[in-house]
């Protein structure tokens, strides 16, 4: 069955950037855009929540859209409840809301921010 897979869309956002992922501008850097933010995930996430919960790592380092990354979210604060508790993994992870402001609509930062910050 995966080999009839490859060729088609996975996900909604396939669909909506085409099959060869987001257009690229003539002239823009060929750095990976999302970089900053799968990094300072890595690093929120650090060593201990490397050797918790490997397999959220390996997917941080592969996923492909900075809205995939967004969505990944909630399992970087599931893991880092499990080393610091809730609270501090929630304030980790609300530090880098600003690396998404321009990479995903705004509706969906809007939707996360605490009241009153």
């Amino acid at each position: 069955m995966r080999l009839f897979k490859q060729g088609l869309p996975h996900s909604l956002s396939a669909l909506l950037l085409g099959h060869d992922g987001p257009r690229r501008h003539p002239g823009a850097a060929e750095a990976d855009p999302v970089e900053p933010v799968r990094q300072a995930m890595l690093d929120v996430l650090g060593e201990d929540g490397h050797r918790l919960n490997p397999t959220l790592s390996r997917r941080l380092r592969f996923l492909h859209d900075a809205q995939a990354l967004w969505y990944a979210r909630s399992e970087v604060v599931a893991t880092l409840s499990q080393l610091h508790g809730e609270a501090e993994a929630v304030s980790r992870v609300q530090r880098l809301l600003p690396l998404f402001e321009g990479r995903i609509p705004a509706s969906l930062i809007a939707s996360c921010r605490v009241p009153g910050r």
